[in-house]
């Protein structure tokens, strides 16, 4: 390892660190040469679930310079795996400030990945915050994603460009997204999308029929862009 150059052990540590986050961590403990060439990696890759790791992983990043906390790689959960497979959810104040706290956090960590995301996961269960949620998911800049996948009561992709790179989109948790392809909103945040995956879909005779329209289209505006260029 004393014969390699800083700069190719920089190279394996990005390589390996892309995991829930767990061999950046075990890297930095290694000694304080690996600790500090592992800290660039060590937010690169994080797998986060429930109210207290959103709560540690906002209190670190909070203290930790931009250039050490770049994320690429993010799967983030308001709940835990035993939360969502339970999904009590709660009326009481206590409940309630509990929610808001959730909604804080995760929109927290979304910003602070927004700008070097690559592929992001997110799992909305809580009824009362997945929809504020995931609505600003939607309006966020990220020039960098490329893959997206979003479980739990989506509203629809709108901003202009905010996705100019993603390529590769899963909604799940909306029964009948109907809308999701007409008047163009999805083409216009995601104009470099060219694989779109819908499921959670339940008696949704209405989008089916707009998905139909939407198929025959575009096989039409294909056989035009081909007979104009035959003649």
């Amino acid at each position: 390892m004393d014969a390699l150059p800083l700069e190719l052990h920089a190279q394996i540590f990005e390589f390996a660190c892309t995991d829930d986050g767990s061999t950046a961590r075990s890297l930095s403990l290694v000694s304080r040469y690996v600790r500090h060439i592992a800290a660039p990696y060590l937010y690169q890759s994080l797998s986060i679930a429930g109210l207290e790791q959103m709560h540690e992983l906002v209190a670190r990043l909070d203290v930790t310079p931009p250039h050490l906390r770049r994320i690429r790689h993010l799967f983030l959960s308001d709940w835990t795996h035993s939360q969502t497979k339970d999904r009590v959810v709660g009326t009481s104040d206590e409940a309630q400030d509990r929610y808001e706290a959730e909604r804080i956090f995760a929109l927290r960590i979304l910003a602070f990945a927004a700008s070097t995301v690559e592929t992001l996961a997110v799992t909305v269960s809580c009824p009362f915050t997945g929809p504020p949620i995931l609505g600003t998911l939607f309006s966020m800049s990220m020039p960098r994603l490329t893959e997206l996948s979003v479980h739990g009561f989506y509203p629809f992709p709108h901003a202009p460009r905010s996705m100019p790179r993603l390529e590769r989109l899963h909604l799940s948790g909306n029964r009948n997204p109907h809308g999701l392809l007409q008047l163009g909103a999805l083409d216009v945040a995601c104009p470099s999308l060219i694989h779109l995956r819908v499921s959670g879909l339940v008696a949704a005779a209405s989008f089916a029929e707009e998905l139909r329209s939407a198929i025959w289209t575009m096989r039409c505006t294909a056989s035009i862009t081909t007979t104009t260029r035959e003649l």
